[in-house]
């Protein structure tokens, strides 16, 4: 138990020296990044998606219109 509590306490030390080290605006900053970092990977990934599922209606929609059903292809 003494382990995980001294490991617990090394780690929270850690934490807030690096807290320390840094102002409010480069701590800012650096959330501010993650946010936009993580904001441009759901918009590539939401592009994809759209993409893939747009090119299944359109193949559907011409198999459709040739007389083909949808279980023809």
């Amino acid at each position: 138990m003494e382990k995980v509590s001294s490991l617990i306490n090394y780690l929270i030390g850690l934490v807030l020296m690096w807290f320390a080290r840094h102002t409010p605006q480069d701590i800012a900053f650096m959330v501010g990044s993650g946010v936009a970092l993580v904001t441009l990977v759901i918009n590539v990934a939401t592009f994809f998606i759209n993409w893939y599922y747009r090119r299944r209606t359109w193949e559907l929609q011409q198999a459709l219109a040739k007389g083909k059903g949808y279980e023809d292809r």
